[in-house]
């Protein structure tokens, strides 16, 4: 009997850890997401899902719903990148909708585990994840080098502006740099969702790329603008050195090549455990700080002042890796918009090639052409040979006259 109860007890544990997860909506953005058709494909018993292009319904902040897998959709022809879908169960049929919105539900019994939310889902509902998930943060770097823009101008015009900038200016663009990688350090490249294609379509996120293209231009170009700033009118960057980037870019651009290139050498020597490690940082750290050190060199003597090296080295340090989140992240959205327009190209290019001819009816393989006539009324295929027709016509004409 005891067995038995224990058989049984077994079972509806298996019972409750197999049943369907449920999840509650809580939407990143807006109060609701929409719920679209699920396409299911069975191959070699294993099921596949994508998304189908019809809005069912929608769900709101606080519906509950249950939750079957996810899945990855690129779509036929959307091949700039995947978002993730979560298969949901209503009233016994199944849909899907984006996995982001969805949250795993206190209310499942203990032993369920979630196998529909992946990490990246979890994290979008976390604080960090909530703010960078909001336009707010955007919107603040945004203006922070509007400002920027604004005082370069005034400073050039006015002395009293000009030392409020020299401070100003690197504190703007330090604080818009540090949001920007503190963003793509929280949600990687998800963090540029406000211009994504396969959230806001083709059109949609085209007028969302070009003033971020405007921004990021005015981001790389901010440290040139400040030069005149910080080292006075007199400052000419045609004849004189200025503040010193180049050395630490191209150490902190080289830095992974380094790593990748040192691993591969000790790999290949034998060597292993602390020793591989430790040599491996010492690549990294020489990497870095040849580059660090001959910029944070130039920059004291550019300043005159061991202290305003420093700190204008450390500026540009931070300046650089913002430039690079930016720059990554403009040419990531920016790609999932030319690859899109390469293969509908493609493919638009393959049918008219592939198409065959029209025969018969509709005007189909005529070929036109000039025809000239000469004064007998014969066709040439050009000019010259209507004219030496006409030079033969006219001579015979004349002999016979005579």
């Amino acid at each position: 009997m005891k067995k038995a109860i224990n058989l049984l007890m077994l079972l509806l544990l298996y019972v409750v850890a197999a049943s369907a997860q449920k999840y509650d909506v809580k939407c990143l953005r807006g109060d609701s997401v929409a719920v679209y058709d699920v396409v299911e494909t069975i191959r070699s018993e294993d099921t596949y899902y994508s998304k189908g292009e019809k809005i069912v319904f929608y769900l709101h902040d606080g519906d509950q719903v249950e939750g079957v897998e996810k899945f990855y959709d690129k779509g036929v022809i959307d091949t700039g990148g995947s978002i993730g879908y979560a298969v949901i169960l209503k009233d016994g049929k199944k849909y899907c909708t984006l996995s982001e919105n969805l949250v795993f539900s206190k209310d499942n019994p203990e032993g369920v585990e979630d196998k529909v939310l992946t990490k990246s889902d979890e994290l979008a509902h976390t604080i960090q994840g909530r703010i960078f998930n909001s336009i707010i943060p955007y919107i603040i770097i945004a203006l922070l080098f509007l400002s920027v823009m604004v005082l370069n101008i005034l400073a050039m015009r006015s002395k009293k502006i000009r030392s409020i900038a020299v401070v100003a200016i690197p504190a703007c663009i330090m604080a818009g740099t540090l949001l920007e990688i503190w963003a793509y350090s929280v949600l990687g490249t998800n963090c540029f969702w406000w211009c994504d294609k396969n959230r806001y379509g083709f059109f949609g996120s085209l007028l969302r790329i070009i003033p971020f293209g405007l921004i990021v231009f005015y981001q790389v170009m901010s440290i040139k603008f400040y030069e005149p700033v910080i080292l006075g009118e007199a400052f000419d960057s045609d004849v004189q050195d200025g503040i010193s980037v180049k050395p630490a870019l191209i150490s902190m651009l080289a830095a992974l090549p380094v790593v990748i290139v040192s691993a591969l050498i000790f790999e290949f020597l034998g060597l292993s455990g602390w020793v591989e490690s430790l040599l491996i940082l010492v690549s990294l750290l020489l990497a870095l700080g040849i580059g660090v050190f001959l910029s944070l060199k130039r920059n004291i003597e550019l300043m005159k002042s061991k202290k305003l090296g420093i700190l204008l080295t450390l500026f540009t340090i931070v300046y650089i890796l913002g430039c690079i989140v930016a720059v990554w992240g403009l040419i990531v959205v920016i790609f999932k918009l030319i690859i899109q327009i390469l293969i509908v190209g493609g493919i638009i290019c393959f049918v008219l090639y592939a198409m065959p001819e029209p025969k018969g009816g509709g005007g189909g393989n005529v070929t036109y052409r000039t025809v000239y006539y000469d004064e007998d009324n014969k066709a040439h295929d050009s000019a010259y040979a209507r004219d030496k027709a006409n030079e033969k016509i006219a001579e015979r004409e004349a002999g016979k006259i005579n």
